[in-house]
């Protein structure tokens, strides 16, 4: 039984017991009560992994009781450096501690009121960060170093922050219960022509697509066998699995059929990050797929008359939709249709999205997996969107074209699809560190 499940099976047993028990607990605690750091509840250190440019970061908790008590509970608290030998020798590890200029807790005690269990939150800030090593590893131990009113309970009375400046990527957005939007890919009513920037979008002769992407479930016991990665549903909609194909293989859907073929030889692993890209020259009948750099699937008779222009900015149908037939816009990690959002979303992490309008090279994928230098003077890039916020709804696009995007959070239920405050925390995970397997030392 997990650390927690425990807790709460004590607090309610002792809260049962008071039930039927007129002990009068004025001025001391159960004995079995105890308090804990929150953030300890479920696990006891957590990686904090930023990319070398951030200077700041917070994390925030709280003390908490197992169970109220009927008075005041004041609790003390500190960065306890010596605890970095401990924490090594239990896990193998070689961690230095933060130095002091870098940290700095906003109080040394707190306490929790009378018939609560909470004590107000307490902010932990890091600091001037860019002064750190890149790529070492420093441990910042904030523990519990007393209480008056209850006992500490020390299996849950420290928590271990693993500060990380990376020279990898270290943000990324969480899709799990979220979407991304382009409202500039939109054309303002049915059949009028896309304005601005938009404009940009339509008539492609050749696209290519990518994306950092780490899938954290299939989802291999939903109905539908479609994970929606990038793209246009039915249109130009690049994502994994379809029925007669293996749950977790890369294909393309446009109009011209769906490429490739099914082969069980060419799937993708949960947990793992990959470099995704598709490119599509209409005019030379070619399309690729390459995973991490590396071409995985090609076709150099791909295409039909009915497929002669790729309309980004344009809705696939002429007219309206009618009720339940979807939007037919461009999205990242949604199909077209509420409906199957809870089956076709894509349940992982991305970053580092990028749309051409050519289709790039080998040579040019591989180069540029991780980053692309001044993409404001790239030319053929129409969008570009890093997901390094770490915070919020809206996602710059690097491109010269400037179409924002926006993360729409949603709640995965069935019908109706009901909108869902997803927590920054969840939205923004931290410990994200994406392997970059092009870098040469």
């Amino acid at each position: 039984m997990k650390k927690i499940d425990t807790l709460v099976a004590l607090a309610a047993c002792l809260l049962l017991a008071a039930a039927c028990d007129n002990t009068d607990y004025t001025g001391r605690t159960p004995a079995d009560n105890g308090v804990y750091l929150n953030v300890a509840e479920t696990k006891t250190s957590e990686v904090m992994t930023f990319n070398k440019t951030i200077d700041t970061r917070e994390r925030t908790f709280a003390a908490k009781l197992a169970f109220p008590v009927e008075n005041e509970v004041t609790v003390g608290i500190a960065i306890d450096p010596a605890l970095v030998d401990e924490f090594n020798a239990s896990h193998n590890t070689r961690y230095v501690a933060l130095p002091e200029k870098h940290r700095r807790l906003e109080a040394d005690k707190v306490s929790i009121p009378a018939g609560k269990v909470n004590s107000p939150s307490v902010r932990i800030s890091f600091t001037n960060l860019t002064e750190l090593a890149i790529d070492q590893s420093y441990l910042c131990p904030v523990t519990l170093t007393g209480s008056q009113g209850a006992d500490l309970l020390r299996g849950s009375s420290t928590y271990w922050y693993v500060v990380r400046r990376s020279s990898a990527i270290t943000t990324a957005v969480d899709l799990k219960n979220c979407y991304v939007e382009v409202p500039g890919f939109y054309v303002p009513n049915w059949g009028t022509e896309p304005q601005g920037n938009a404009a940009r979008l339509n008539g492609l002769k050749a696209v290519t697509l990518e994306m950092l992407v780490r899938v954290g479930s299939f989802d291999e016991d939903k109905m539908v066998d479609i994970t929606s990665l990038i793209g246009i549903e039915q249109y130009l909609c690049f994502r994994i699995g379809d029925a007669g194909f293996n749950r977790r293989q890369l294909q393309v859907q446009t109009p011209a059929g769906k490429f490739p073929e099914a082969n069980k030889a060419k799937l993708l692993n949960v947990g793992e990050w990959y470099h995704l890209a598709l490119t599509y020259d209409i005019a030379g009948k070619t399309i690729a797929i390459y995973v991490n750099g590396q071409e995985q699937s090609r076709s150099t008779n791909y295409g039909n008359s009915d497929f002669s222009e790729i309309n980004l900015a344009n809705r696939k149908m002429e007219s309206a939709p009618a009720k339940g037939d979807g939007d037919w816009l461009f999205y990242v990690g949604r199909s077209y249709n509420d409906r199957w959002l809870t089956d076709r979303q894509l349940n992982g992490n991305v970053c580092e999205v990028r749309v051409w309008d050519v289709a790039r090279t080998r040579d040019e994928i591989w180069e540029h997996m991780y980053d692309v230098d001044a993409p404001e003077q790239e030319t053929h890039l129409l969008a570009y969107w890093k997901f390094n916020e770490g915070t919020g709804d809206n996602i710059k696009d690097y491109s010269s074209l400037g179409n924002d995007a926006h993360i729409v959070r949603y709640w995965k239920t069935k019908e109706p699809v009901e909108e869902y405050d997803v927590s920054d925390t969840d939205l923004w995970p931290s410990g994200i560190e994406v392997p970059q397997l092009n870098k040469t030392e």
